[in-house]
């Protein structure tokens, strides 16, 4: 039945939050902890999070770990922190589009974020006259100022009452008519009345004077604005004219600690400036370099201060565009009572080179943390503070004889940048911003049943393709091999259990029926007179009781006592043991007969047997005995799975032995049972889960009541093709399981929200057949069986959900396409403003005989360079020129070889913009790669005489099974290329705002038809028969039916009625487009009925290919379907399925880093119960930072067809209380709520 609601609604989620930081701060939040163990409070997108910083006794291990996250569903714009006089912990502060600020704390005890105010002082969104862009606390706690782009300024008074409840202040307001402010800091005044400073400008005047007279004469001011804490009220109290071109703001410290003051950062100098002390000002060091541009001035990024309360020293560190870090220091001169109050020199010696920070902390543990632009954020321990001013004196630079007037000039100063010196990287924080494009494919089907999703990632000399993984990485310490003999199990022993390690390894084979016994020490090695019995293979193993080692095998069990002596204990006449499970106590054994036998150990670690043995329905395939309650000695149930698709639950306990307690029907044969003890989340005590593989590869979770005994809140999950195979393990302190099919998964509760997580292991080679724990003095880990080889390995981190391999790439890349025949893929790459291959060698060539090798960081060619000079570049980035374009194209192998198999160089000014892989019918279908690129392009302002831009399309032959390229030729076009798709035998081109359908020739392209289709330019085509979806760079998408010949007409006959920014698009179906803007919007359009149909009719006699336009567009409009806020700019967006055999989906990626997901609901009951959940949710929790939901996810076009997945997933964080409530309303239970939730996620992703 066709599909007639007017809304498709889908369920939005999130696979990975945004990772490039919005703002952050040092804090000590946590109480408790010393003032030395600084958190780091964290701005991403709309979440927040604390980071921790541990480390381990010798500080070899440094890692960065996130204590609490929380999503606020509003802009946060920025945050900050400081302390209450009087209070143990720092309030947190934070700004967004809400029109409020937020006062939290962080509950220790719930692991979360506490709101303690939140008040109004403006309208919601992000306007340029409502406070909340630029955020500043006074160092002393007393009062936060928050300021607008223009106009508007408010302070809030904090202070604590009576009662020691905080309680903050009315706004006071600090508003200038006409005013636009660039900038905010807080003075450190000691304990006298707090200031604030700012730049702003005031352009009344200029706004005022048509003759321009005025605009030409603005100027920028510092202004300080006094908050008196008696009359309480803001006063403007000193103002001075700075530097136009001043962007940054650093407080110096003042009272006893240091001058007061700021530093003004501005273009090529820093100025210290203040109301009681003469100026200062030194110039912004240059790079050297025969590639470097000698007059390109710099500016600040970012800083932080250092402050010694104890020794009254203080110091800055000040990074530049280019990465470049800079110690800054004052010396103080005397005043007239001979105190050290008045600068009057400052110093300024390079440091070190980091990523260019967003934000820039020093932490007072020795570390520097790196909040970056791009790709991972960086904590960099402190070595050493570059005190000594006789160590590379060249890059040493003072104030001296440098004038503070800035209409006069200045002497430039050089240095010459280098690898790290005064610290080293202790920490390396994963972040995929920004992502510029990604695709998600299957390239391995053969290997791997998961698709990977392949993400351009990265700018300039650190771009990268990634290739992301659902799963952890795992660390291989050792994988030996094990011969020709199919191994099908593994078991680790303790000799006694109160050892640490373990001493023994078993390693069991069915197929020739025997174990190999290893010993564990400072090697595994095998015993040669074990004693276990080696000559049948083992189905079970443990230690019980303490100190009996029992093997059972498939005739009998072998017990082996702390004194040496040995107890066997036969199975029946003409039956063997199929399955065996045992804990500390109580051994239960499967036969072939489909009966039971039931064992419980004594003190004397003698098994006892019971004299029943029940027979089961069918026969038993496995089962699981329940881990021994601390405290106690038998466990209450075991679970049996048999032949007939049951399981059943049996007491165990010695009252009431085997009684049969509840039955559970299943899908398939259930292949393994594991009875695990884990902490449930929402009450924090232990809940014993029964976890159950079929052979059909699903797996199986239920909760068994300790009472009555019977499984309920069943979660299912499909884990591959092969059988599930379950074992127990322990990760990081707490149970978990590995469960292998056709691959391996590990189960356990996450650390961070404390949910159960089903996450696959990424390893290479075969899959895994059996695993257990492996701890020895020097490994903490698991062992497994793969394939032929043992493997043991360490999970180096649980935290994430995604795996990653990397290829280095060599500039920004702009666009990926991949070979329809071969796992390659050919990505397109271009930098601006940055000096290419070519003119690079040219310019080193040049200036060989004047400059030393050494200054020759920039390099020319990888053949040419060593690599030393080669990680330099790297290190440094590419030198920079205003105009020029560095551009290559690189074939890539991401699976095999994993490495870039062909790079092609583009030279005279020649960017690549974007690519396809096309397969020409003229050329039998032989593939051919279409780069679309750009000539003289100017980023940024337009240089003078610069030559009008244009556009040529290269073909190559695609040789050598895809690795290699070979150029075919190239055709010019008028206008940069923005957009080349294959279509129908052809390459589809768009040229501004025409779309033009090529063929291949031996000189050039083709031309076929032509048509004007959009009105500015052509940024995205997708195709699907003979239609096409023409994205246009800010007038959204127009559909457009190619008439094949006689007539090759291209026809627009639909397009939209709002103006979308396009940046990514992709065909749902032939008559549904889903794209995303550069406001953050995600949107569904389609067809109308009627439009459809005529566009389909044959020729060009119909209404559509004579029919007038409709308000200077096509004849028709098209239907919004859903609409939804993601606050992320989307890149990339896919119609896809994510997991083996899942549903499919909606993929999209955004520039931050944002990886989500649109799950196309399939009920229409599953749409009601989302939608009143979110509904509930929303009024239950309202969000921290005081932003109304409803209105943040409808931020330009109203929300809809779509729940917020991300909110309804808030309902598994709640108290019990609260699900309580909602569950009612929905009326189900909270269990069934619960699963609902999770299984949206868990079926179609991770």
């Amino acid at each position: 039945m066709a599909n007639v609601q007017t809304t498709q609604a889908f369920y939005s989620l999130t696979l990975s939050p945004p990772s490039a930081p919005t703002a952050a701060c040092t804090t000590n939040s946590i109480p408790g902890l010393k003032n030395q163990d600084q958190q780091i409070f964290e701005a991403r997108g709309s979440s927040i999070y604390l980071h921790y910083i541990r480390e381990n006794q010798d500080k070899t291990e440094v890692k960065m770990e996130t204590v609490c996250s929380q999503d606020c569903f509003g802009i946060i714009r920025g945050v900050t922190s400081f302390r209450i006089p009087g209070t143990a912990t720092d309030q947190l502060v934070i700004s967004s589009d809400s029109g409020r600020i937020a006062l939290v704390n962080y509950d220790a005890t719930k692991k979360s974020f506490k709101r303690i105010h939140l008040e109004t002082f403006g309208k919601s969104g992000i306007r340029r006259t409502v406070p909340g862009q630029y955020l500043a606390s006074d160092p002393r706690g007393r009062c936060v100022m928050l300021a607008s782009a223009e106009k508007n300024k408010v302070v809030y008074i904090v202070n604590r009452n009576a009662e020691a409840n905080i309680v903050i202040s009315s706004p006071h307001e600090a508003n200038s008519w006409a005013n636009l402010c660039f900038a905010i800091c807080a003075l450190d005044t000691g304990w006298e009345h707090p200031v604030f400073a700012a730049l702003e400008v005031e352009y009344a005047d200029a706004e005022s004077d048509p003759s321009g007279a005025m605009y030409v004469a603005r100027e920028k001011q510092l202004v300080y604005y006094t908050v008196d804490l008696g009359l309480n009220h803001v006063v403007k109290s000193w103002s001075d004219a700075v530097d136009y071109t001043a962007n940054m703001l650093f407080g110096v410290p003042g009272g006893q600690d240091g001058p007061s003051g700021v530093l003004v950062c501005a273009e090529g100098r820093i100025y210290y400036r203040h109301d009681k002390a003469e100026p200062l000002c030194i110039p912004i060091p240059r790079r050297k370099g025969a590639t470097e541009d000698p007059e390109r001035k710099r500016i600040i990024v970012a800083g932080c201060l250092h402050l010694s309360k104890a020794r009254h020293e203080f110091f800055f560190l000040l990074q530049t565009e280019d990465g470049d870090l800079f110690k800054l220091t004052m010396e103080l001169g005397e005043d007239a009572q001979g105190r050290k109050t008045t600068p009057v020199r400052m110093v300024m010696k390079y440091y070190d080179t980091f990523p260019v920070a967003k934000t820039m902390l020093l932490i007072r543990k020795g570390y520097i943390y790196i909040a970056a632009e791009n790709g991972n954020s960086k904590l960099y321990h402190v070595n050493d503070l570059a005190d000594n001013l006789d160590f590379e004196p060249e890059n040493l630079f003072s104030s001296d004889d440098v004038s503070a007037d800035p209409a006069e000039d200045y002497t430039p100063t050089y240095f010459t940048p280098r690898q790290l010196e005064f610290t080293s990287l202790a920490a390396d924080v994963p972040g995929l911003h920004p992502l510029m494009r990604t695709r998600v494919e299957n390239l391995a089907p053969e290997r791997e049943d998961a698709p990977q999703i392949y993400a351009l990632q990265g700018t300039g000399a650190n771009s990268v393709l990634k290739t992301l993984r659902h799963g952890l990485e795992i660390q291989e310490i050792v994988s030996s091999p094990l011969g020709e003999m199919p191994y099908d199990a593994v078991f680790a022993l303790k000799h006694r259990a109160s050892d640490s390690f373990h001493s023994y390894l078993l390693l069991s084979t069915a197929y020739s029926d025997r174990t190999t016994v290893l010993s564990i020490g400072d090697e595994v090695e095998t015993m040669e007179d074990s004693p276990f019995m080696t000559a049948r293979a083992t189905v079970e193993a443990r230690l019980m009781a303490s100190t009996t080692l029992v093997q059972v095998h498939a005739r009998g069990v072998h017990s082996i006592l702390e004194s040496g002596a040995v107890n066997d204990w036969p199975a029946p006449e003409h039956r063997t043991i199929v399955a065996a499970s045992a804990n500390d106590r109580q051994l239960l054994l499967g036969l072939s007969s489909s009966e039971l036998a039931f064992f419980f150990m004594d003190d004397n670690g003698v098994l006892s047997q019971l004299e029943e043995m029940p027979e089961m329905s069918g026969k038993v395939t496995c089962l699981g005995v329940g881990q021994t309650p601390v405290g106690q000695q038998q466990a209450k149930f075991a679970v049996v799975g048999c032949d007939d698709n049951t399981i059943r639950v049996l007491s165990i306990e010695l009252d009431t032995p085997l009684e049969a307690r509840s039955v559970q029907a299943l899908s398939a044969v259930p292949t393994s049972i594991r009875v695990v003890s884990q902490t449930d989340p929402a009450s924090g005590t232990n809940v014993s889960y029964v976890h159950i593989g079929l052979a059909s590869g699903l797996y199986l979770r239920a909760v068994i009541d300790d009472v009555t005994g019977e499984l309920g809140e069943v979660r299912t999950k499909f884990l591959g093709a092969r059988p599930t195979r379950l074992f127990p393990v322990e990760v990081e302190g707490q149970q978990g399981i590995v469960a292998c099919s056709s691959r391996p998964w590990l189960g356990y509760n996450h650390p961070n929200s404390g949910l159960y997580t089903l996450t696959p292991l990424v390893t290479d080679g075969a899959p895994f057949v059996a695993a257990c724990p492996f701890v020895t003095e020097q490994v903490s880990g698991l062992c497994a069986v793969q394939g032929d080889s043992l493997l043991i390995f360490s999970l180096p981190n649980i935290d994430g959900r995604l795996a990653s391999q990397e290829v280095a790439l060599r500039y920004t890349p702009r666009n990926m396409s991949r070979n329809l025949w071969y796992p390659i893929w050919y990505v397109v790459e271009a930098d601006g403003n940055t000096l290419s291959q070519g003119t690079k060698k040219g310019l080193l060539t040049a200036g060989a005989a004047k400059a030393d090798e050494n200054e020759n960081m920039n390099g020319i060619e990888a053949s040419e360079q060593d690599e030393d000079a080669l990680a330099l570049e790297k290190h440094l980035g590419y030198s920079r020129a205003k105009g020029h374009w560095a551009s290559c194209i690189q074939a890539i192998d991401p699976l095999t070889e994993r490495k870039v198999t062909a790079t092609i160089e583009l030279e005279e000014n020649e960017a690549a913009l974007c690519c396809a892989v096309v397969n020409f019918e003229s050329k039998k279908e032989e593939l051919f790669l279409a780069v679309g690129t750009g000539q003289h392009m100017t980023p940024g302002s337009k240089l003078p005489g610069a030559e009008k831009p244009k556009g040529f399309v290269h073909m190559y032959r695609l040789t050598n099974d895809g690795k290699k390229m070979e150029l075919v030729h190239r055709t010019q076009f008028a206008y940069p290329i923005y957009a080349v798709t294959p279509f129908q035998g052809r390459v589809a081109i768009g040229v501004k705002t025409e779309l033009l359908i090529y063929d291949i020739g031996l000189k050039a392209l083709l031309r076929k038809s032509r048509g004007i289709i959009v009105p500015n330019q052509i940024v995205a085509i997708e195709t699907k028969g003979l239609r096409l979806a023409v994205a246009d760079v800010s007038e959204s998408v127009t559909f457009v039916v190619f008439k094949p010949s006689p007539h090759n007409r291209l026809i627009g006959f639909v397009d939209d009625s709002i103006a979308r920014w396009s940046t990514a698009i992709t065909l749902l179906d032939y008559e549904t487009v889903a794209g995303g803007d550069k406001f953050g919007n995600l949107w569904v359009l389609r067809v109308p009925e009627q439009a459809s149909r005529e566009a389909d009719e044959e020729g060009v006699g119909g209404y559509i290919a004579n029919e007038r336009g409709y308000l200077g567009g096509a004849p028709y409009r098209l239907e919004l379907r859903s609409h939804f806020f993601a606050q992320d700019i989307p890149t990339a967006i896919q119609r896809t399925s994510l997991v083996a055999g899942g549903q499919e989906l909606l993929f999209w990626s955004g520039l931050e880093g944002t990886m989500g997901i649109l799950i196309p609901f399939v009920a229409r009951e599953d749409v009601e119960f989302f939608s009143q959940l979110e509904g509930l949710v929303r009024a239950e929790e309202a969000p921290l930072a005081g932003r109304d939901h409803l209105m943040y996810r409808g931020y330009y076009v109203p929300v809809k067809g779509v729940v917020d997945g991300d909110l309804c997933e808030r309902f598994l964080r709640l108290g019990v209380d609260a699900k309580g409530r909602i569950a009612g309303e929905v009326e189900r239970g909270v269990g069934e709520v619960e699963r609902k939730v999770l299984e949206m996620r868990s079926r179609v992703a991770f």
